[in-house]
């Protein structure tokens, strides 16, 4: 099993990518992983949320996508329109490319825009 950590309070601390092989991540509620998960969001003080706005926009509606092929887990620079995220995808540090697949392995660090999470592999 794989899973997404964040450290920010609009976020669940952790999200487990389990039950189906592809995850898409962005601000549009219909992704799986929406960033800020609204329902947090929505409880943060009001100055707060003004200040996140402007670099929560930088995460695009459909910003990534990570999927589970042989065994294995790869994640893609989408964004909304297919032509990738405006502010990128980035691997330790490193932007990727949109519309290739890049191998993910324990503790990578992935930047979504301005936010960072980290993927980390679990024994089933």
């Amino acid at each position: 099993m794989a899973k997404l950590v964040f450290g920010y309070p609009f976020m669940q601390k952790e999200y487990l990518l389990r039950e189906k092989d592809e995850f898409y991540i962005g601000r549009m509620n219909s992704n799986d992983i929406t960033i800020p998960d609204y329902n947090l969001f929505s409880r943060l003080s009001l100055a707060f949320q003004k200040e996140m706005v402007k670099e929560l926009m930088k995460v695009s509606r459909i910003h990534a996508r990570i999927i589970k092929q042989e065994g294995e887990w790869y994640i893609e620079d989408v964004g909304t329109t297919g032509e990738g995220s405006n502010y990128g995808t980035f691997i330790n540090d490193e932007q990727i490319e949109t519309k290739n697949l890049y191998p993910l392995k324990d503790n990578d660090k992935i930047r979504l825009g301005p936010l960072e999470c980290a993927f980390f592999l679990e024994q089933e």
